[in-house]
């Protein structure tokens, strides 16, 4: 009896053209164009001479480029990992890769990673840690993100993987519109996804203070870290006075090292009770409303600290069936016409409004 011995892996070099650099391209649209080169082929240096490369062609070709420059077997290189699954087989059995459907949506917030995970994969929860942090250099920590809580709606983070050498707290910094921020997920609301929004807003306070022909006094009740209000601060001339608050003292914390100006008063408070300071009645050029889910019930509050021929922006979260009842609303809370559109989807029933309106004088 023949005992057969062990299968042994097919080779994966194949024919490459060794080519002066300078003439690279060329050669490569040549070979393309008389159909010489394989599919995905890659050229990569040629290790014997650092002047020149190797260029794969098929094995069929025939090439008259065959006789002019030297031909050398060559394995193909490697593919570069083009998401965190291609690096699971270093942690994982080939079982345990092929037995989940791996999370394919994460969030990068500064250097961290938040990934949200359902039972199954929340097992793997480390292994998809590392592999994260092998495909993402620049990544500190990754998170798995079991959803919004409490009062001030900020993460539930737990740490699934951090980078040696390196902490696994959650501050962190992040650049938005030109401008860095710090934040904390774990402890203040943050979102990246509204920064299109906050670049409108700069517009929108440029272009008040041009009719308006001064700088401008603006309130943001709901603040956080300040990502709506940096960009204004950094513009030149804009700003004759700003207030901020926030209801979270840990938002106030970050908000007070984001955002360094004389022109700034800063305070933790509750939106609802600013109108009862008789200094802030009427004094605001620009009202910013960023409390989607509850800006119906917070405007009527707000409005007394607006000035005549100032502007509110705001935005708020509308079931799809309930737009023009939204609309109504907002017109009956501000007193005259109010511009709303819708800026992106929600939920599945519901969309992010924004609003804009501009009291008469």
């Amino acid at each position: 009896m023949v005992k057969r011995g062990a299968p042994v892996a097919p080779s994966r070099t194949m024919r490459h053209l060794s080519v002066p650099r300078r003439e690279t391209q060329q050669i490569l649209q040549q070979l393309k164009a008389d159909g010489d080169l394989p599919e995905g082929a890659r050229v990569q240096p040629d290790p014997s001479d650092s002047n020149r490369t190797l260029i794969p062609i098929k094995e069929v070709s025939t090439t008259k480029l065959l006789s002019i420059y030297p031909v050398t077997e060559a394995e193909p290189p490697t593919s570069p990992p083009k998401t965190y699954h291609d690096h699971l087989s270093k942690f994982l059995s080939e079982n345990q890769v092929d037995s989940i459907d791996w999370p394919s949506r994460h969030e990068f917030i500064g250097d961290l990673i938040l990934i949200k995970l359902d039972t199954d994969q929340r097992v793997f929860g480390e292994a998809i840690g590392k592999a994260m942090l092998m495909q993402h250099p620049r990544t500190r920590a990754v998170f798995e993100d079991r959803g919004v809580v409490g009062e001030f709606r900020v993460r539930d983070l737990h740490l699934l993987a951090v980078r040696d050498g390196f902490d696994s707290t959650t501050r962190t910094r992040v650049l938005e519109s030109g401008q860095y921020l710090w934040t904390d997920p774990a402890k203040v609301y943050y979102s990246a996804r509204l920064s299109r929004e906050r670049q409108g807003t700069l517009d929108c306070a440029k272009k008040l203070s041009e009719t308006l022909k001064r700088p401008i006094s603006v309130c943001d009740p709901y603040a956080g870290v300040g990502p709506s209000l940096a960009p204004l601060v950094n513009e030149p001339g804009l700003l004759s006075e700003l207030f901020a608050s926030d209801l979270n003292p840990q938002a106030i914390d970050l908000l007070r090292e984001n955002i360094s100006t004389e022109l700034a008063t800063i305070d933790c408070a509750d939106a609802r009770l600013l109108h009862q300071r008789s200094e802030l009645n009427g004094k605001f050029d620009l009202l910013l409303v960023n409390i989607p889910h509850d800006t119906l019930e917070h405007l009527p509050a707000l409005m007394p600290l607006l000035n005549e021929g100032g502007v509110v922006r705001g935005w708020v979260v509308v079931e799809d069936e309930n737009l023009q009842v939204a609309t109504n609303t907002l017109q009956e809370i501000v007193g005259q016409a109010v511009e709303i559109e819708v800026r992106r989807s929600y939920s599945a029933s519901a969309n992010l409004c924004r609003f804009e309106s501009k009291l008469d004088l």
